[in-house]
């Protein structure tokens, strides 16, 4: 069966990245020899809309988190101008309803509640979802909501004024479902809002490490909004609001539907950035292995801090196990347990106190950097050195390594 792209249904695929059989990030191991499932990982492109996109997304079954200790952040820095912008836009009374689809609309919620709109909902996953797994979380919510299912909740429930729908879209294996559920709960002329990491900055800075089985379609604002005109969507007003790793993408979506359009006016700067991207995966890898080879021969050793997914893919993707000596994260309940895929031990940040680390590889945001760098201003007071993995980061490795090749 032909693949069919998830964002303007061509079937005009073709494979960019193929990484072979890949652990789940969330698959920490207790011990060596445990087992670990695998599956394929494998970035394809839409050349008539560029939409970056998973090949054969994992189940969910798979991907499911095994422990209620992993959680995720977003960035919520741009919420209160987002409300502020929604209760102006629409005008709302106080009456209003305000629906949430998952736990990351929670906040918003929140924030509307605090302009005075009380009747706010998010769909619980049992009652409303029909969700009996207790670590169940968007991998299984994406599944599970059907435009049917949606129809049978907003009778009970009510439709919204207006539908928060904050970073599951990217999650979905059928995202042209997961718009049609929505607008099943959102009222007629209503708006929903759909937020996304706007993917620019990690594929121009070449940041493979963000290639993540349990995101499945990788938007930019054209591709998103080439995505929504597929379906019918043409009024929307698009917002992007900057943060220093990936910018957040938000679609304020009119709940009116109309005959699907295809657009293709800007495929080429999107065929061109996912190139790039894809093209620098080999050179990329080889040259971080070849620079911590040297430090290694050097008598230098190396440790990664922040045992997270960013920080799986960036040892699994680049080969670079024998490279470092384990992953620094003090969260109790990874401490002692193995990287997925690696078998890197996760150890604590005594290591940097007893100078058993020369360079530490940091997979953190900028505002837990900082966090980090102060915390450990003795190690740094050693001469031990930080750096970023992450080439937009003021301290990335890779201006050390182009420095040197220079």
């Amino acid at each position: 069966m032909v693949e069919q792209c998830l964002g303007c249904y061509a079937t005009t695929l073709r494979s960019l990245i193929d990484l072979g059989q890949q652990p789940p990030s969330n698959q920490f191991l207790a011990q060596r020899g445990e087992a670990c499932e695998v599956h394929p990982l494998e970035l394809l492109v839409c050349d008539t809309c560029g939409l970056g996109q998973l090949s054969k997304p994992i189940s969910p079954s798979v991907v499911r988190s095994r422990f209620d200790w992993i959680t995720y952040n977003e960035p919520e820095g741009h919420l209160d101008n987002l409300v502020d912008l929604l209760v102006a836009s629409s005008q709302l009374s106080t009456q209003a309803k305000i629906v949430g689809i998952t736990y990351k609309d929670d906040s918003t919620l929140a924030r509307f509640q605090e302009k005075g709109i009380a009747d706010t909902y998010r769909l619980k996953q049992e009652a409303d979802l029909r969700i009996d797994v207790s670590l169940a979380s968007l991998e299984t919510i994406q599944q599970v909501l059907t435009p049917e299912l949606a129809e049978h909740i907003a009778s009970k429930i009510g439709q919204a004024d207006i539908l928060m729908v904050r970073h599951i879209l990217e999650h979905a294996h059928h995202p042209n479902r997961l718009l049609d559920a929505c607008n099943r709960l959102c009222k007629p002329d209503g708006l929903m809002v759909f937020e996304v990491p706007d993917c620019r900055k990690v594929l121009e800075g070449h940041d493979h490490c963000f290639l993540w089985e349990e995101h499945i379609s990788y938007f930019t604002p054209d591709t998103l909004r080439t995505f929504l005109l597929a379906n019918g969507y043409a009024e929307t007003d698009m917002k992007i609001y900057p943060y220093p790793m990936e910018d957040s993408l938000v679609a304020i979506v009119r709940n009116v539907r109309s005959s699907p359009i295809g657009t293709g006016a800007h495929v080429d700067s999107e065929l061109a950035r996912l190139g790039g991207f894809a093209g620098s995966l080999h050179a990329r890898g080889r040259d971080i292995k070849a620079y911590l080879e040297e430090l290694q021969t050097a008598g230098k050793h190396v440790a990664l801090f922040g045992a997270g997914h960013l920080a799986a893919k960036f040892i699994n993707f680049y080969a670079l196990v024998d490279c470092l000596v384990g992953v620094i994260d003090d969260n109790p309940n990874k401490l002692g347990r193995l990287m997925p895929g690696s078998n890197l031990p996760i150890i604590g940040s005594g290591c940097l106190e007893t100078g058993d680390v020369d360079l530490c590889l940091l997979t953190l945001n900028p505002e837990s950097e900082q966090k980090v760098r102060k915390a450990q201003a003795d190690y740094l007071a050693r001469g031990g050195q930080f750096r970023s993995i992450f080439s937009a980061s003021s301290s990335s490795i890779y201006k050390d390594i182009e420095h040197d090749r220079a």
